[in-house]
């Protein structure tokens, strides 16, 4: 009799802390929620889709606000973005399962595969570039746009990334360009997304697009991803607002009076396939999506038991190889972050995330991380663009302050 009292004890006790746990989740997840309402009414911003996952279960899956500040249309949870640099991840995982496949080795020089580039040189003297160092943003190409040297002005007046442009003109535009620097020597931001995907053009004979739909996208589940937003879904694309900040630090924390509207979704240049099919920005997609993409990685490279990518180069993708060198904006926008294959990966902790969390952003307000310590992945998908400094800078310790009352 005493045993049974002791487990009966032991059950209510149990049921106590199960039922005060369910409210403090109850709790916690209002108190997001609300203070991200206030975060988008009182910044005059659109509406945001926020995915997480923590512990390998959904924590929250929701749609706030409005996908227009000035109708009464809210945003729904499968609503489809653009998400700009959050295509490099992807377009990175394409070009190395061509590794796991032989097609492709990560020391090759990529001319092997690209023969139609001219010679790369860099103050006078012949380099040669690796496909390592193209994943890795330090092969010393540019991004063009601006005229602070001569190099960053050739590639404005060649324009490589017009969207009336194939992956094979982009390479012609480029092709002659001095490089930035010599390869392997820094980090910079650059166009080499986009010859990623000429490379794998080049290498499966097939268009970057129908590659990326049969190995990426439809194992992971991605119905929604693409380079255009097909005709019947075309109500599903949100509208384009922009916050004019002059700088990154401008860039920290949301001001009203630089929120602009840009562009009807129903309107959009992303309604037609673009010629331009580019590795580097050309995607859209929607938060559940993404997730999948995200989840993928962080479970070496499998989803749902297909084996996308092996773990042994998801694992490389996932870790810095830009440590002592000079990494271009990253240490203005994060602290002790260093770049793999076409993510951010943070070398140690800080601002809250763990070290080895990876991450990316897109220029349009989108941003992605996980946190594999934490067992933690988030997708917000946010139509403002250059928002993405502003909204991860609120979204971080918003989030962790979440998941340590769940």
């Amino acid at each position: 009799m005493f045993t049974a009292k002791i487990r009966h004890y032991l059950a209510g006790l149990m049921l106590a802390v199960s039922t005060m746990t369910s409210v403090a989740s109850v709790d916690a997840r209002r108190d997001f929620e609300g203070n991200l309402n206030r975060l988008l009414s009182e910044n005059g911003l659109p509406g945001a889709v926020v995915h997480i996952r923590h512990h390998n279960k959904l924590v929250l899956h929701r749609a706030f606000g409005l996908v227009n500040l000035d109708r009464p249309e809210v945003l729904e949870v499968d609503d489809i973005f653009r998400i700009f640099s959050m295509t490099k991840p992807l377009t990175a995982v394409a070009l190395l399962q061509l590794v796991d496949r032989g097609l492709v080795t990560l020391d090759a020089d990529i001319r092997s595969y690209l023969p139609d580039f001219e010679v790369f040189e860099f103050n006078g003297k012949q380099q040669v570039i690796t496909v390592h160092q193209l994943l890795t943003h330090t092969a010393g190409f540019g991004y063009g746009g601006g005229l602070k040297n001569w190099v960053d002005i050739r590639y404005l007046l060649a324009n490589p990334l017009s969207r009336d442009n194939t992956l094979a003109e982009l390479v012609d535009d480029v092709s002659g360009i001095d490089l930035k620097f010599a390869p392997g020597s820094k980090f910079e931001y650059s166009i080499a997304s986009d010859i990623q995907g000429a490379i794998i053009e080049a290498v499966t004979h097939q268009p970057l697009d129908q590659y990326l739909r049969e190995n990426v996208f439809a194992p992971l589940n991605m119905v929604d991803t693409g380079f255009f937003v097909p005709r019947g879904e075309r109500h599903r694309l949100v509208d384009m607002y922009e916050f004019a900040a002059r700088t990154f630090e401008q860039a920290y924390v949301f001001d009203r009076d630089k929120i602009e509207f840009v562009e009807y979704g129903n309107s959009s240049e992303y309604l037609r396939k673009p010629t331009l099919l580019s590795g580097g920005g050309g995607l859209v997609s929607t938060a559940q999506d993404y997730a999948n993409f995200v989840q993928m990685l962080l479970n070496d490279g499998e989803f749902n038991g297909n084996q996308v990518l092996s773990p042994s180069l998801t694992r490389t993708m996932l870790s810095s190889h830009t440590r002592g060198l000079d990494t271009h904006f990253l240490p203005r926008v994060y602290d002790g972050v260093g770049f793999g294959y076409g993510v951010g990966v943070k070398e140690i902790r800080g601002e809250t995330r763990s070290q080895g969390t990876f991450f990316w952003g897109g220029m349009g307000g989108t941003v992605f991380w996980a946190d594999p310590a934490e067992e933690l992945q988030v997708v917000v998908m946010f139509q403002v663009e250059d928002g993405w400094i502003a909204m991860e800078k609120w979204m971080i310790p918003q989030i962790y302050k979440l998941i340590d009352q769940l």
